[in-house]
């Protein structure tokens, strides 16, 4: 054998070496056996730059996946490692473009989700993270609002330290219409993680789901330093507030040149609905036909555009395709001001029942 081929032969063995040395040296020790850790730190640094939510490639994640697979192989009772491949499939979701060839929606990645989260309990009944992960599903992605609270419950007992959770019980507890209990949530959460930036989005969207916009934008003005979630509710809470220019003005800045491929379908629909409050529907029209050519659409924030449109008819048909998608926006549906000109159609009204809100 020549010594090219000998080298390739070699290299699966050496990348994998170089893996195990790599855990081996890190002072992070997530599993006793040597190679589902060396893989599992590996898969790590594949979300860190594979997260497209933070400008990285789908295609890292997809080596994540592969890494947390073989993790999870090598230590069956890897609890930590069933997690994490439970949060990656849905980091494919984030609408880069044609994040479709990546993500083939929630209905499809919802059972295998939910299914690694119930093996990390099966190994560890009393993980926090993993009653927070279930209680995010059970929210986001089923519209369970009563498991979402059981399941934060045992959330909050085994990770008391985690002060998101309480936020977002309060925040679940407003969508079931408790809004004087919730408050009791939002404010202990406040108290105990003034500046957790997790905690004060949460807050933020509480308030903009109450309506007072200015207590909403008070703690989107805390978050520091800023980020892309926060500025993005942000602008929609000045939209809702009566201040498309203001929206638009700070979309612009923290979310630059919208017409690039970088840049998300769910940002080019908010922005193009701020447009349309502000009599610049043409500009309004380039930005979704621009996540149209990117396929990049996010049928939900779509739907408010076409609200922005006067459009009702497109709106509601978009938003009944969000709903049998299983789409997480779908929360929004009962408090959203922007569309709060639909609310008394028919097929709105019908759509709303469904999500059961006040059961």
């Amino acid at each position: 054998m020549n010594s090219a081929c000998k080298l390739f032969f070699l290299l699966p063995f050496i990348f994998f070496q170089s893996l195990l040395s790599n855990a081996q040296s890190a002072t992070q020790t997530y599993s006793t056996n040597n190679e589902a850790n060396a893989y599992f730190i590996s898969a790590l640094h594949y979300i860190e730059i594979g997260t497209p939510r933070t400008g990285g490639s789908p295609d890292s994640l997809k080596i994540a996946v592969e890494l947390l697979e073989k993790a999870i192989k090598k230590d069956s009772l890897f609890a930590l490692a069933y997690l994490e491949l439970s949060r990656t499939w849905w980091r494919f979701g984030y609408s880069y473009p044609n994040y479709r060839l990546y993500f083939p929606g929630a209905i499809a990645v919802l059972p295998k989700s939910k299914k690694a989260i119930m093996k990390a309990l099966e190994i560890d009944s009393s993980s926090g993270e993993a009653y927070a992960d279930l209680a995010s599903l059970n929210l986001n992605y089923e519209y369970k609002w009563d498991e979402a609270l059981k399941n934060l419950d045992k959330a909050i007992k085994y990770a008391p330290g985690n002060y998101e959770n309480l936020a977002r019980y309060g925040q679940i507890l407003a969508l079931k219409g408790n809004w004087e209990v919730a408050q009791k949530w939002i404010d202990k959460a406040y108290s105990l993680a003034p500046n957790d930036s997790r905690v004060l989005l949460t807050i933020s969207m509480f308030y903009n789901w109450k309506r007072d916009y200015k207590k909403a934008d008070y703690y989107y003005s805390q978050i520091n330093p800023p980020n892309y979630l926060s500025k993005f509710f942000q602008g929609m809470n000045y939209i809702a507030d009566g201040n498309a220019s203001k929206a638009i003005e700070i979309l612009r800045a923290r979310f630059v040149e919208f017409e690039k491929s970088t840049n998300d379908g769910g940002s080019k629909a908010l922005i193009a609905y701020a447009l349309t409050q502000n009599g610049q529907l043409q500009e309004a029209e380039e930005f979704i036909k621009r996540s149209h050519e990117l396929n990049q659409v996010v049928k939900y924030r779509e739907a408010v555009f076409y609200v922005g449109k006067k459009d009702y008819k497109t709106a509601i048909k978009l938003l009944e395709e969000y709903y049998g998608e299983h789409g997480n926006w779908m929360i929004w549906l009962k408090y959203d001001p922007a569309l709060d000109p639909i609310r008394n159609e028919k097929r709105f009204v019908a759509l709303l029942n469904k999500m059961k809100f006040e059961l």
